[in-house]
């Protein structure tokens, strides 16, 4: 999964160059592959339990996600907004009322994702997906001061999990793991973007290259439920820092290429 936080970074940088198009290509592929992660983070704990899924079991899991997609759905579309526009009014007189609001839509649903046996992030994520635009643009303007402190928080915290030495006991599979893992994304994501015939395929290729948050959290998932060896996470680590490295490296070599030609 390619990292929100770094990828939405180095196109917030590049819009004014290529246009809101590049933005809206790149963000759409984000969406899609958080959407992708949840789903392997809701079957994670029931994969955990056996070789096989059973389909009763499945049928829970899937009716627990079930449940949460409604239930954030529901408050996200029809009694967030409510509470938003009613809070706002006193927003002047108590400034941190509607900071704290901000804070309890993401902490209210992550419980309830953790209550199901969920990933926390699962409900904030999905709080956040549903929210109006209108709302949900007031929602992150509030937390927007946080944004780069829990972002900073989350890879020093996911970075000091992972045993370098572990990640190099895998030997030579571990460089062929991270070359397919910057030029895996750089070639499918150059040619998604090539047979929809939409923006600049390398630059798009390029730009989808650093993988972050969602791979490490479900190496962790992963991990934490013995249902992978503990080296995944190690490896895991270390594809994002060279998928991370690895982007600007490529991106600059296609400039260069574009100004030679």
């Amino acid at each position: 999964m390619s990292s929100t936080a770094i990828v939405a970074k180095i196109v917030a940088d590049r819009t004014h160059e290529h246009g809101e198009s590049l933005a809206a290509t790149i963000m759409m592929v984000m969406v899609v592959e958080d959407l992708i992660a949840v789903f392997l983070l809701f079957l994670t704990p029931e994969l955990a339990s056996g070789n096989q899924v059973q389909a009763s079991a499945f049928l829970i899991v899937a009716g627990k996600a079930g449940f949460l997609f409604l239930a954030t759905f529901g408050f996200s579309r029809y009694l967030g907004p409510r509470i938003i526009n009613r809070v706002s009014q006193y927003e002047i007189e108590v400034g941190e009322i509607s900071f704290l609001l901000a804070l309890s839509f993401g902490f209210l649903f992550g419980v309830l994702s953790d209550y199901l046996g969920f990933s926390p992030g699962i409900g904030a994520l999905l709080a956040g997906f549903f929210l109006p635009v209108k709302h949900s643009r007031y929602v992150r303007e509030k937390i927007l001061p946080l944004k780069e402190a829990f972002i900073v928080f989350f890879f020093l915290s996911m970075g000091a999990l992972i045993d370098v030495g572990a990640a190099l006991s895998v030997g030579l599979p571990l460089a062929l793991i991270l070359g397919a893992a910057t030029f895996g994304k750089f070639v499918g994501g150059s040619l998604g973007a090539r047979l929809a015939k939409t923006g600049t395929p390398l630059l798009i290729g390029s730009i989808l290259v650093p993988r972050g948050e969602f791979s490490l959290v479900l190496a962790k998932a992963g991990v934490d439920s013995a249902l992978v060896s503990s080296q995944l996470y190690p490896v895991a680590g270390l594809a994002v820092l060279a998928t991370t490295l690895a982007s600007p490296i490529i991106q600059k070599l296609l400039h260069s290429s574009r100004s030679e030609s």
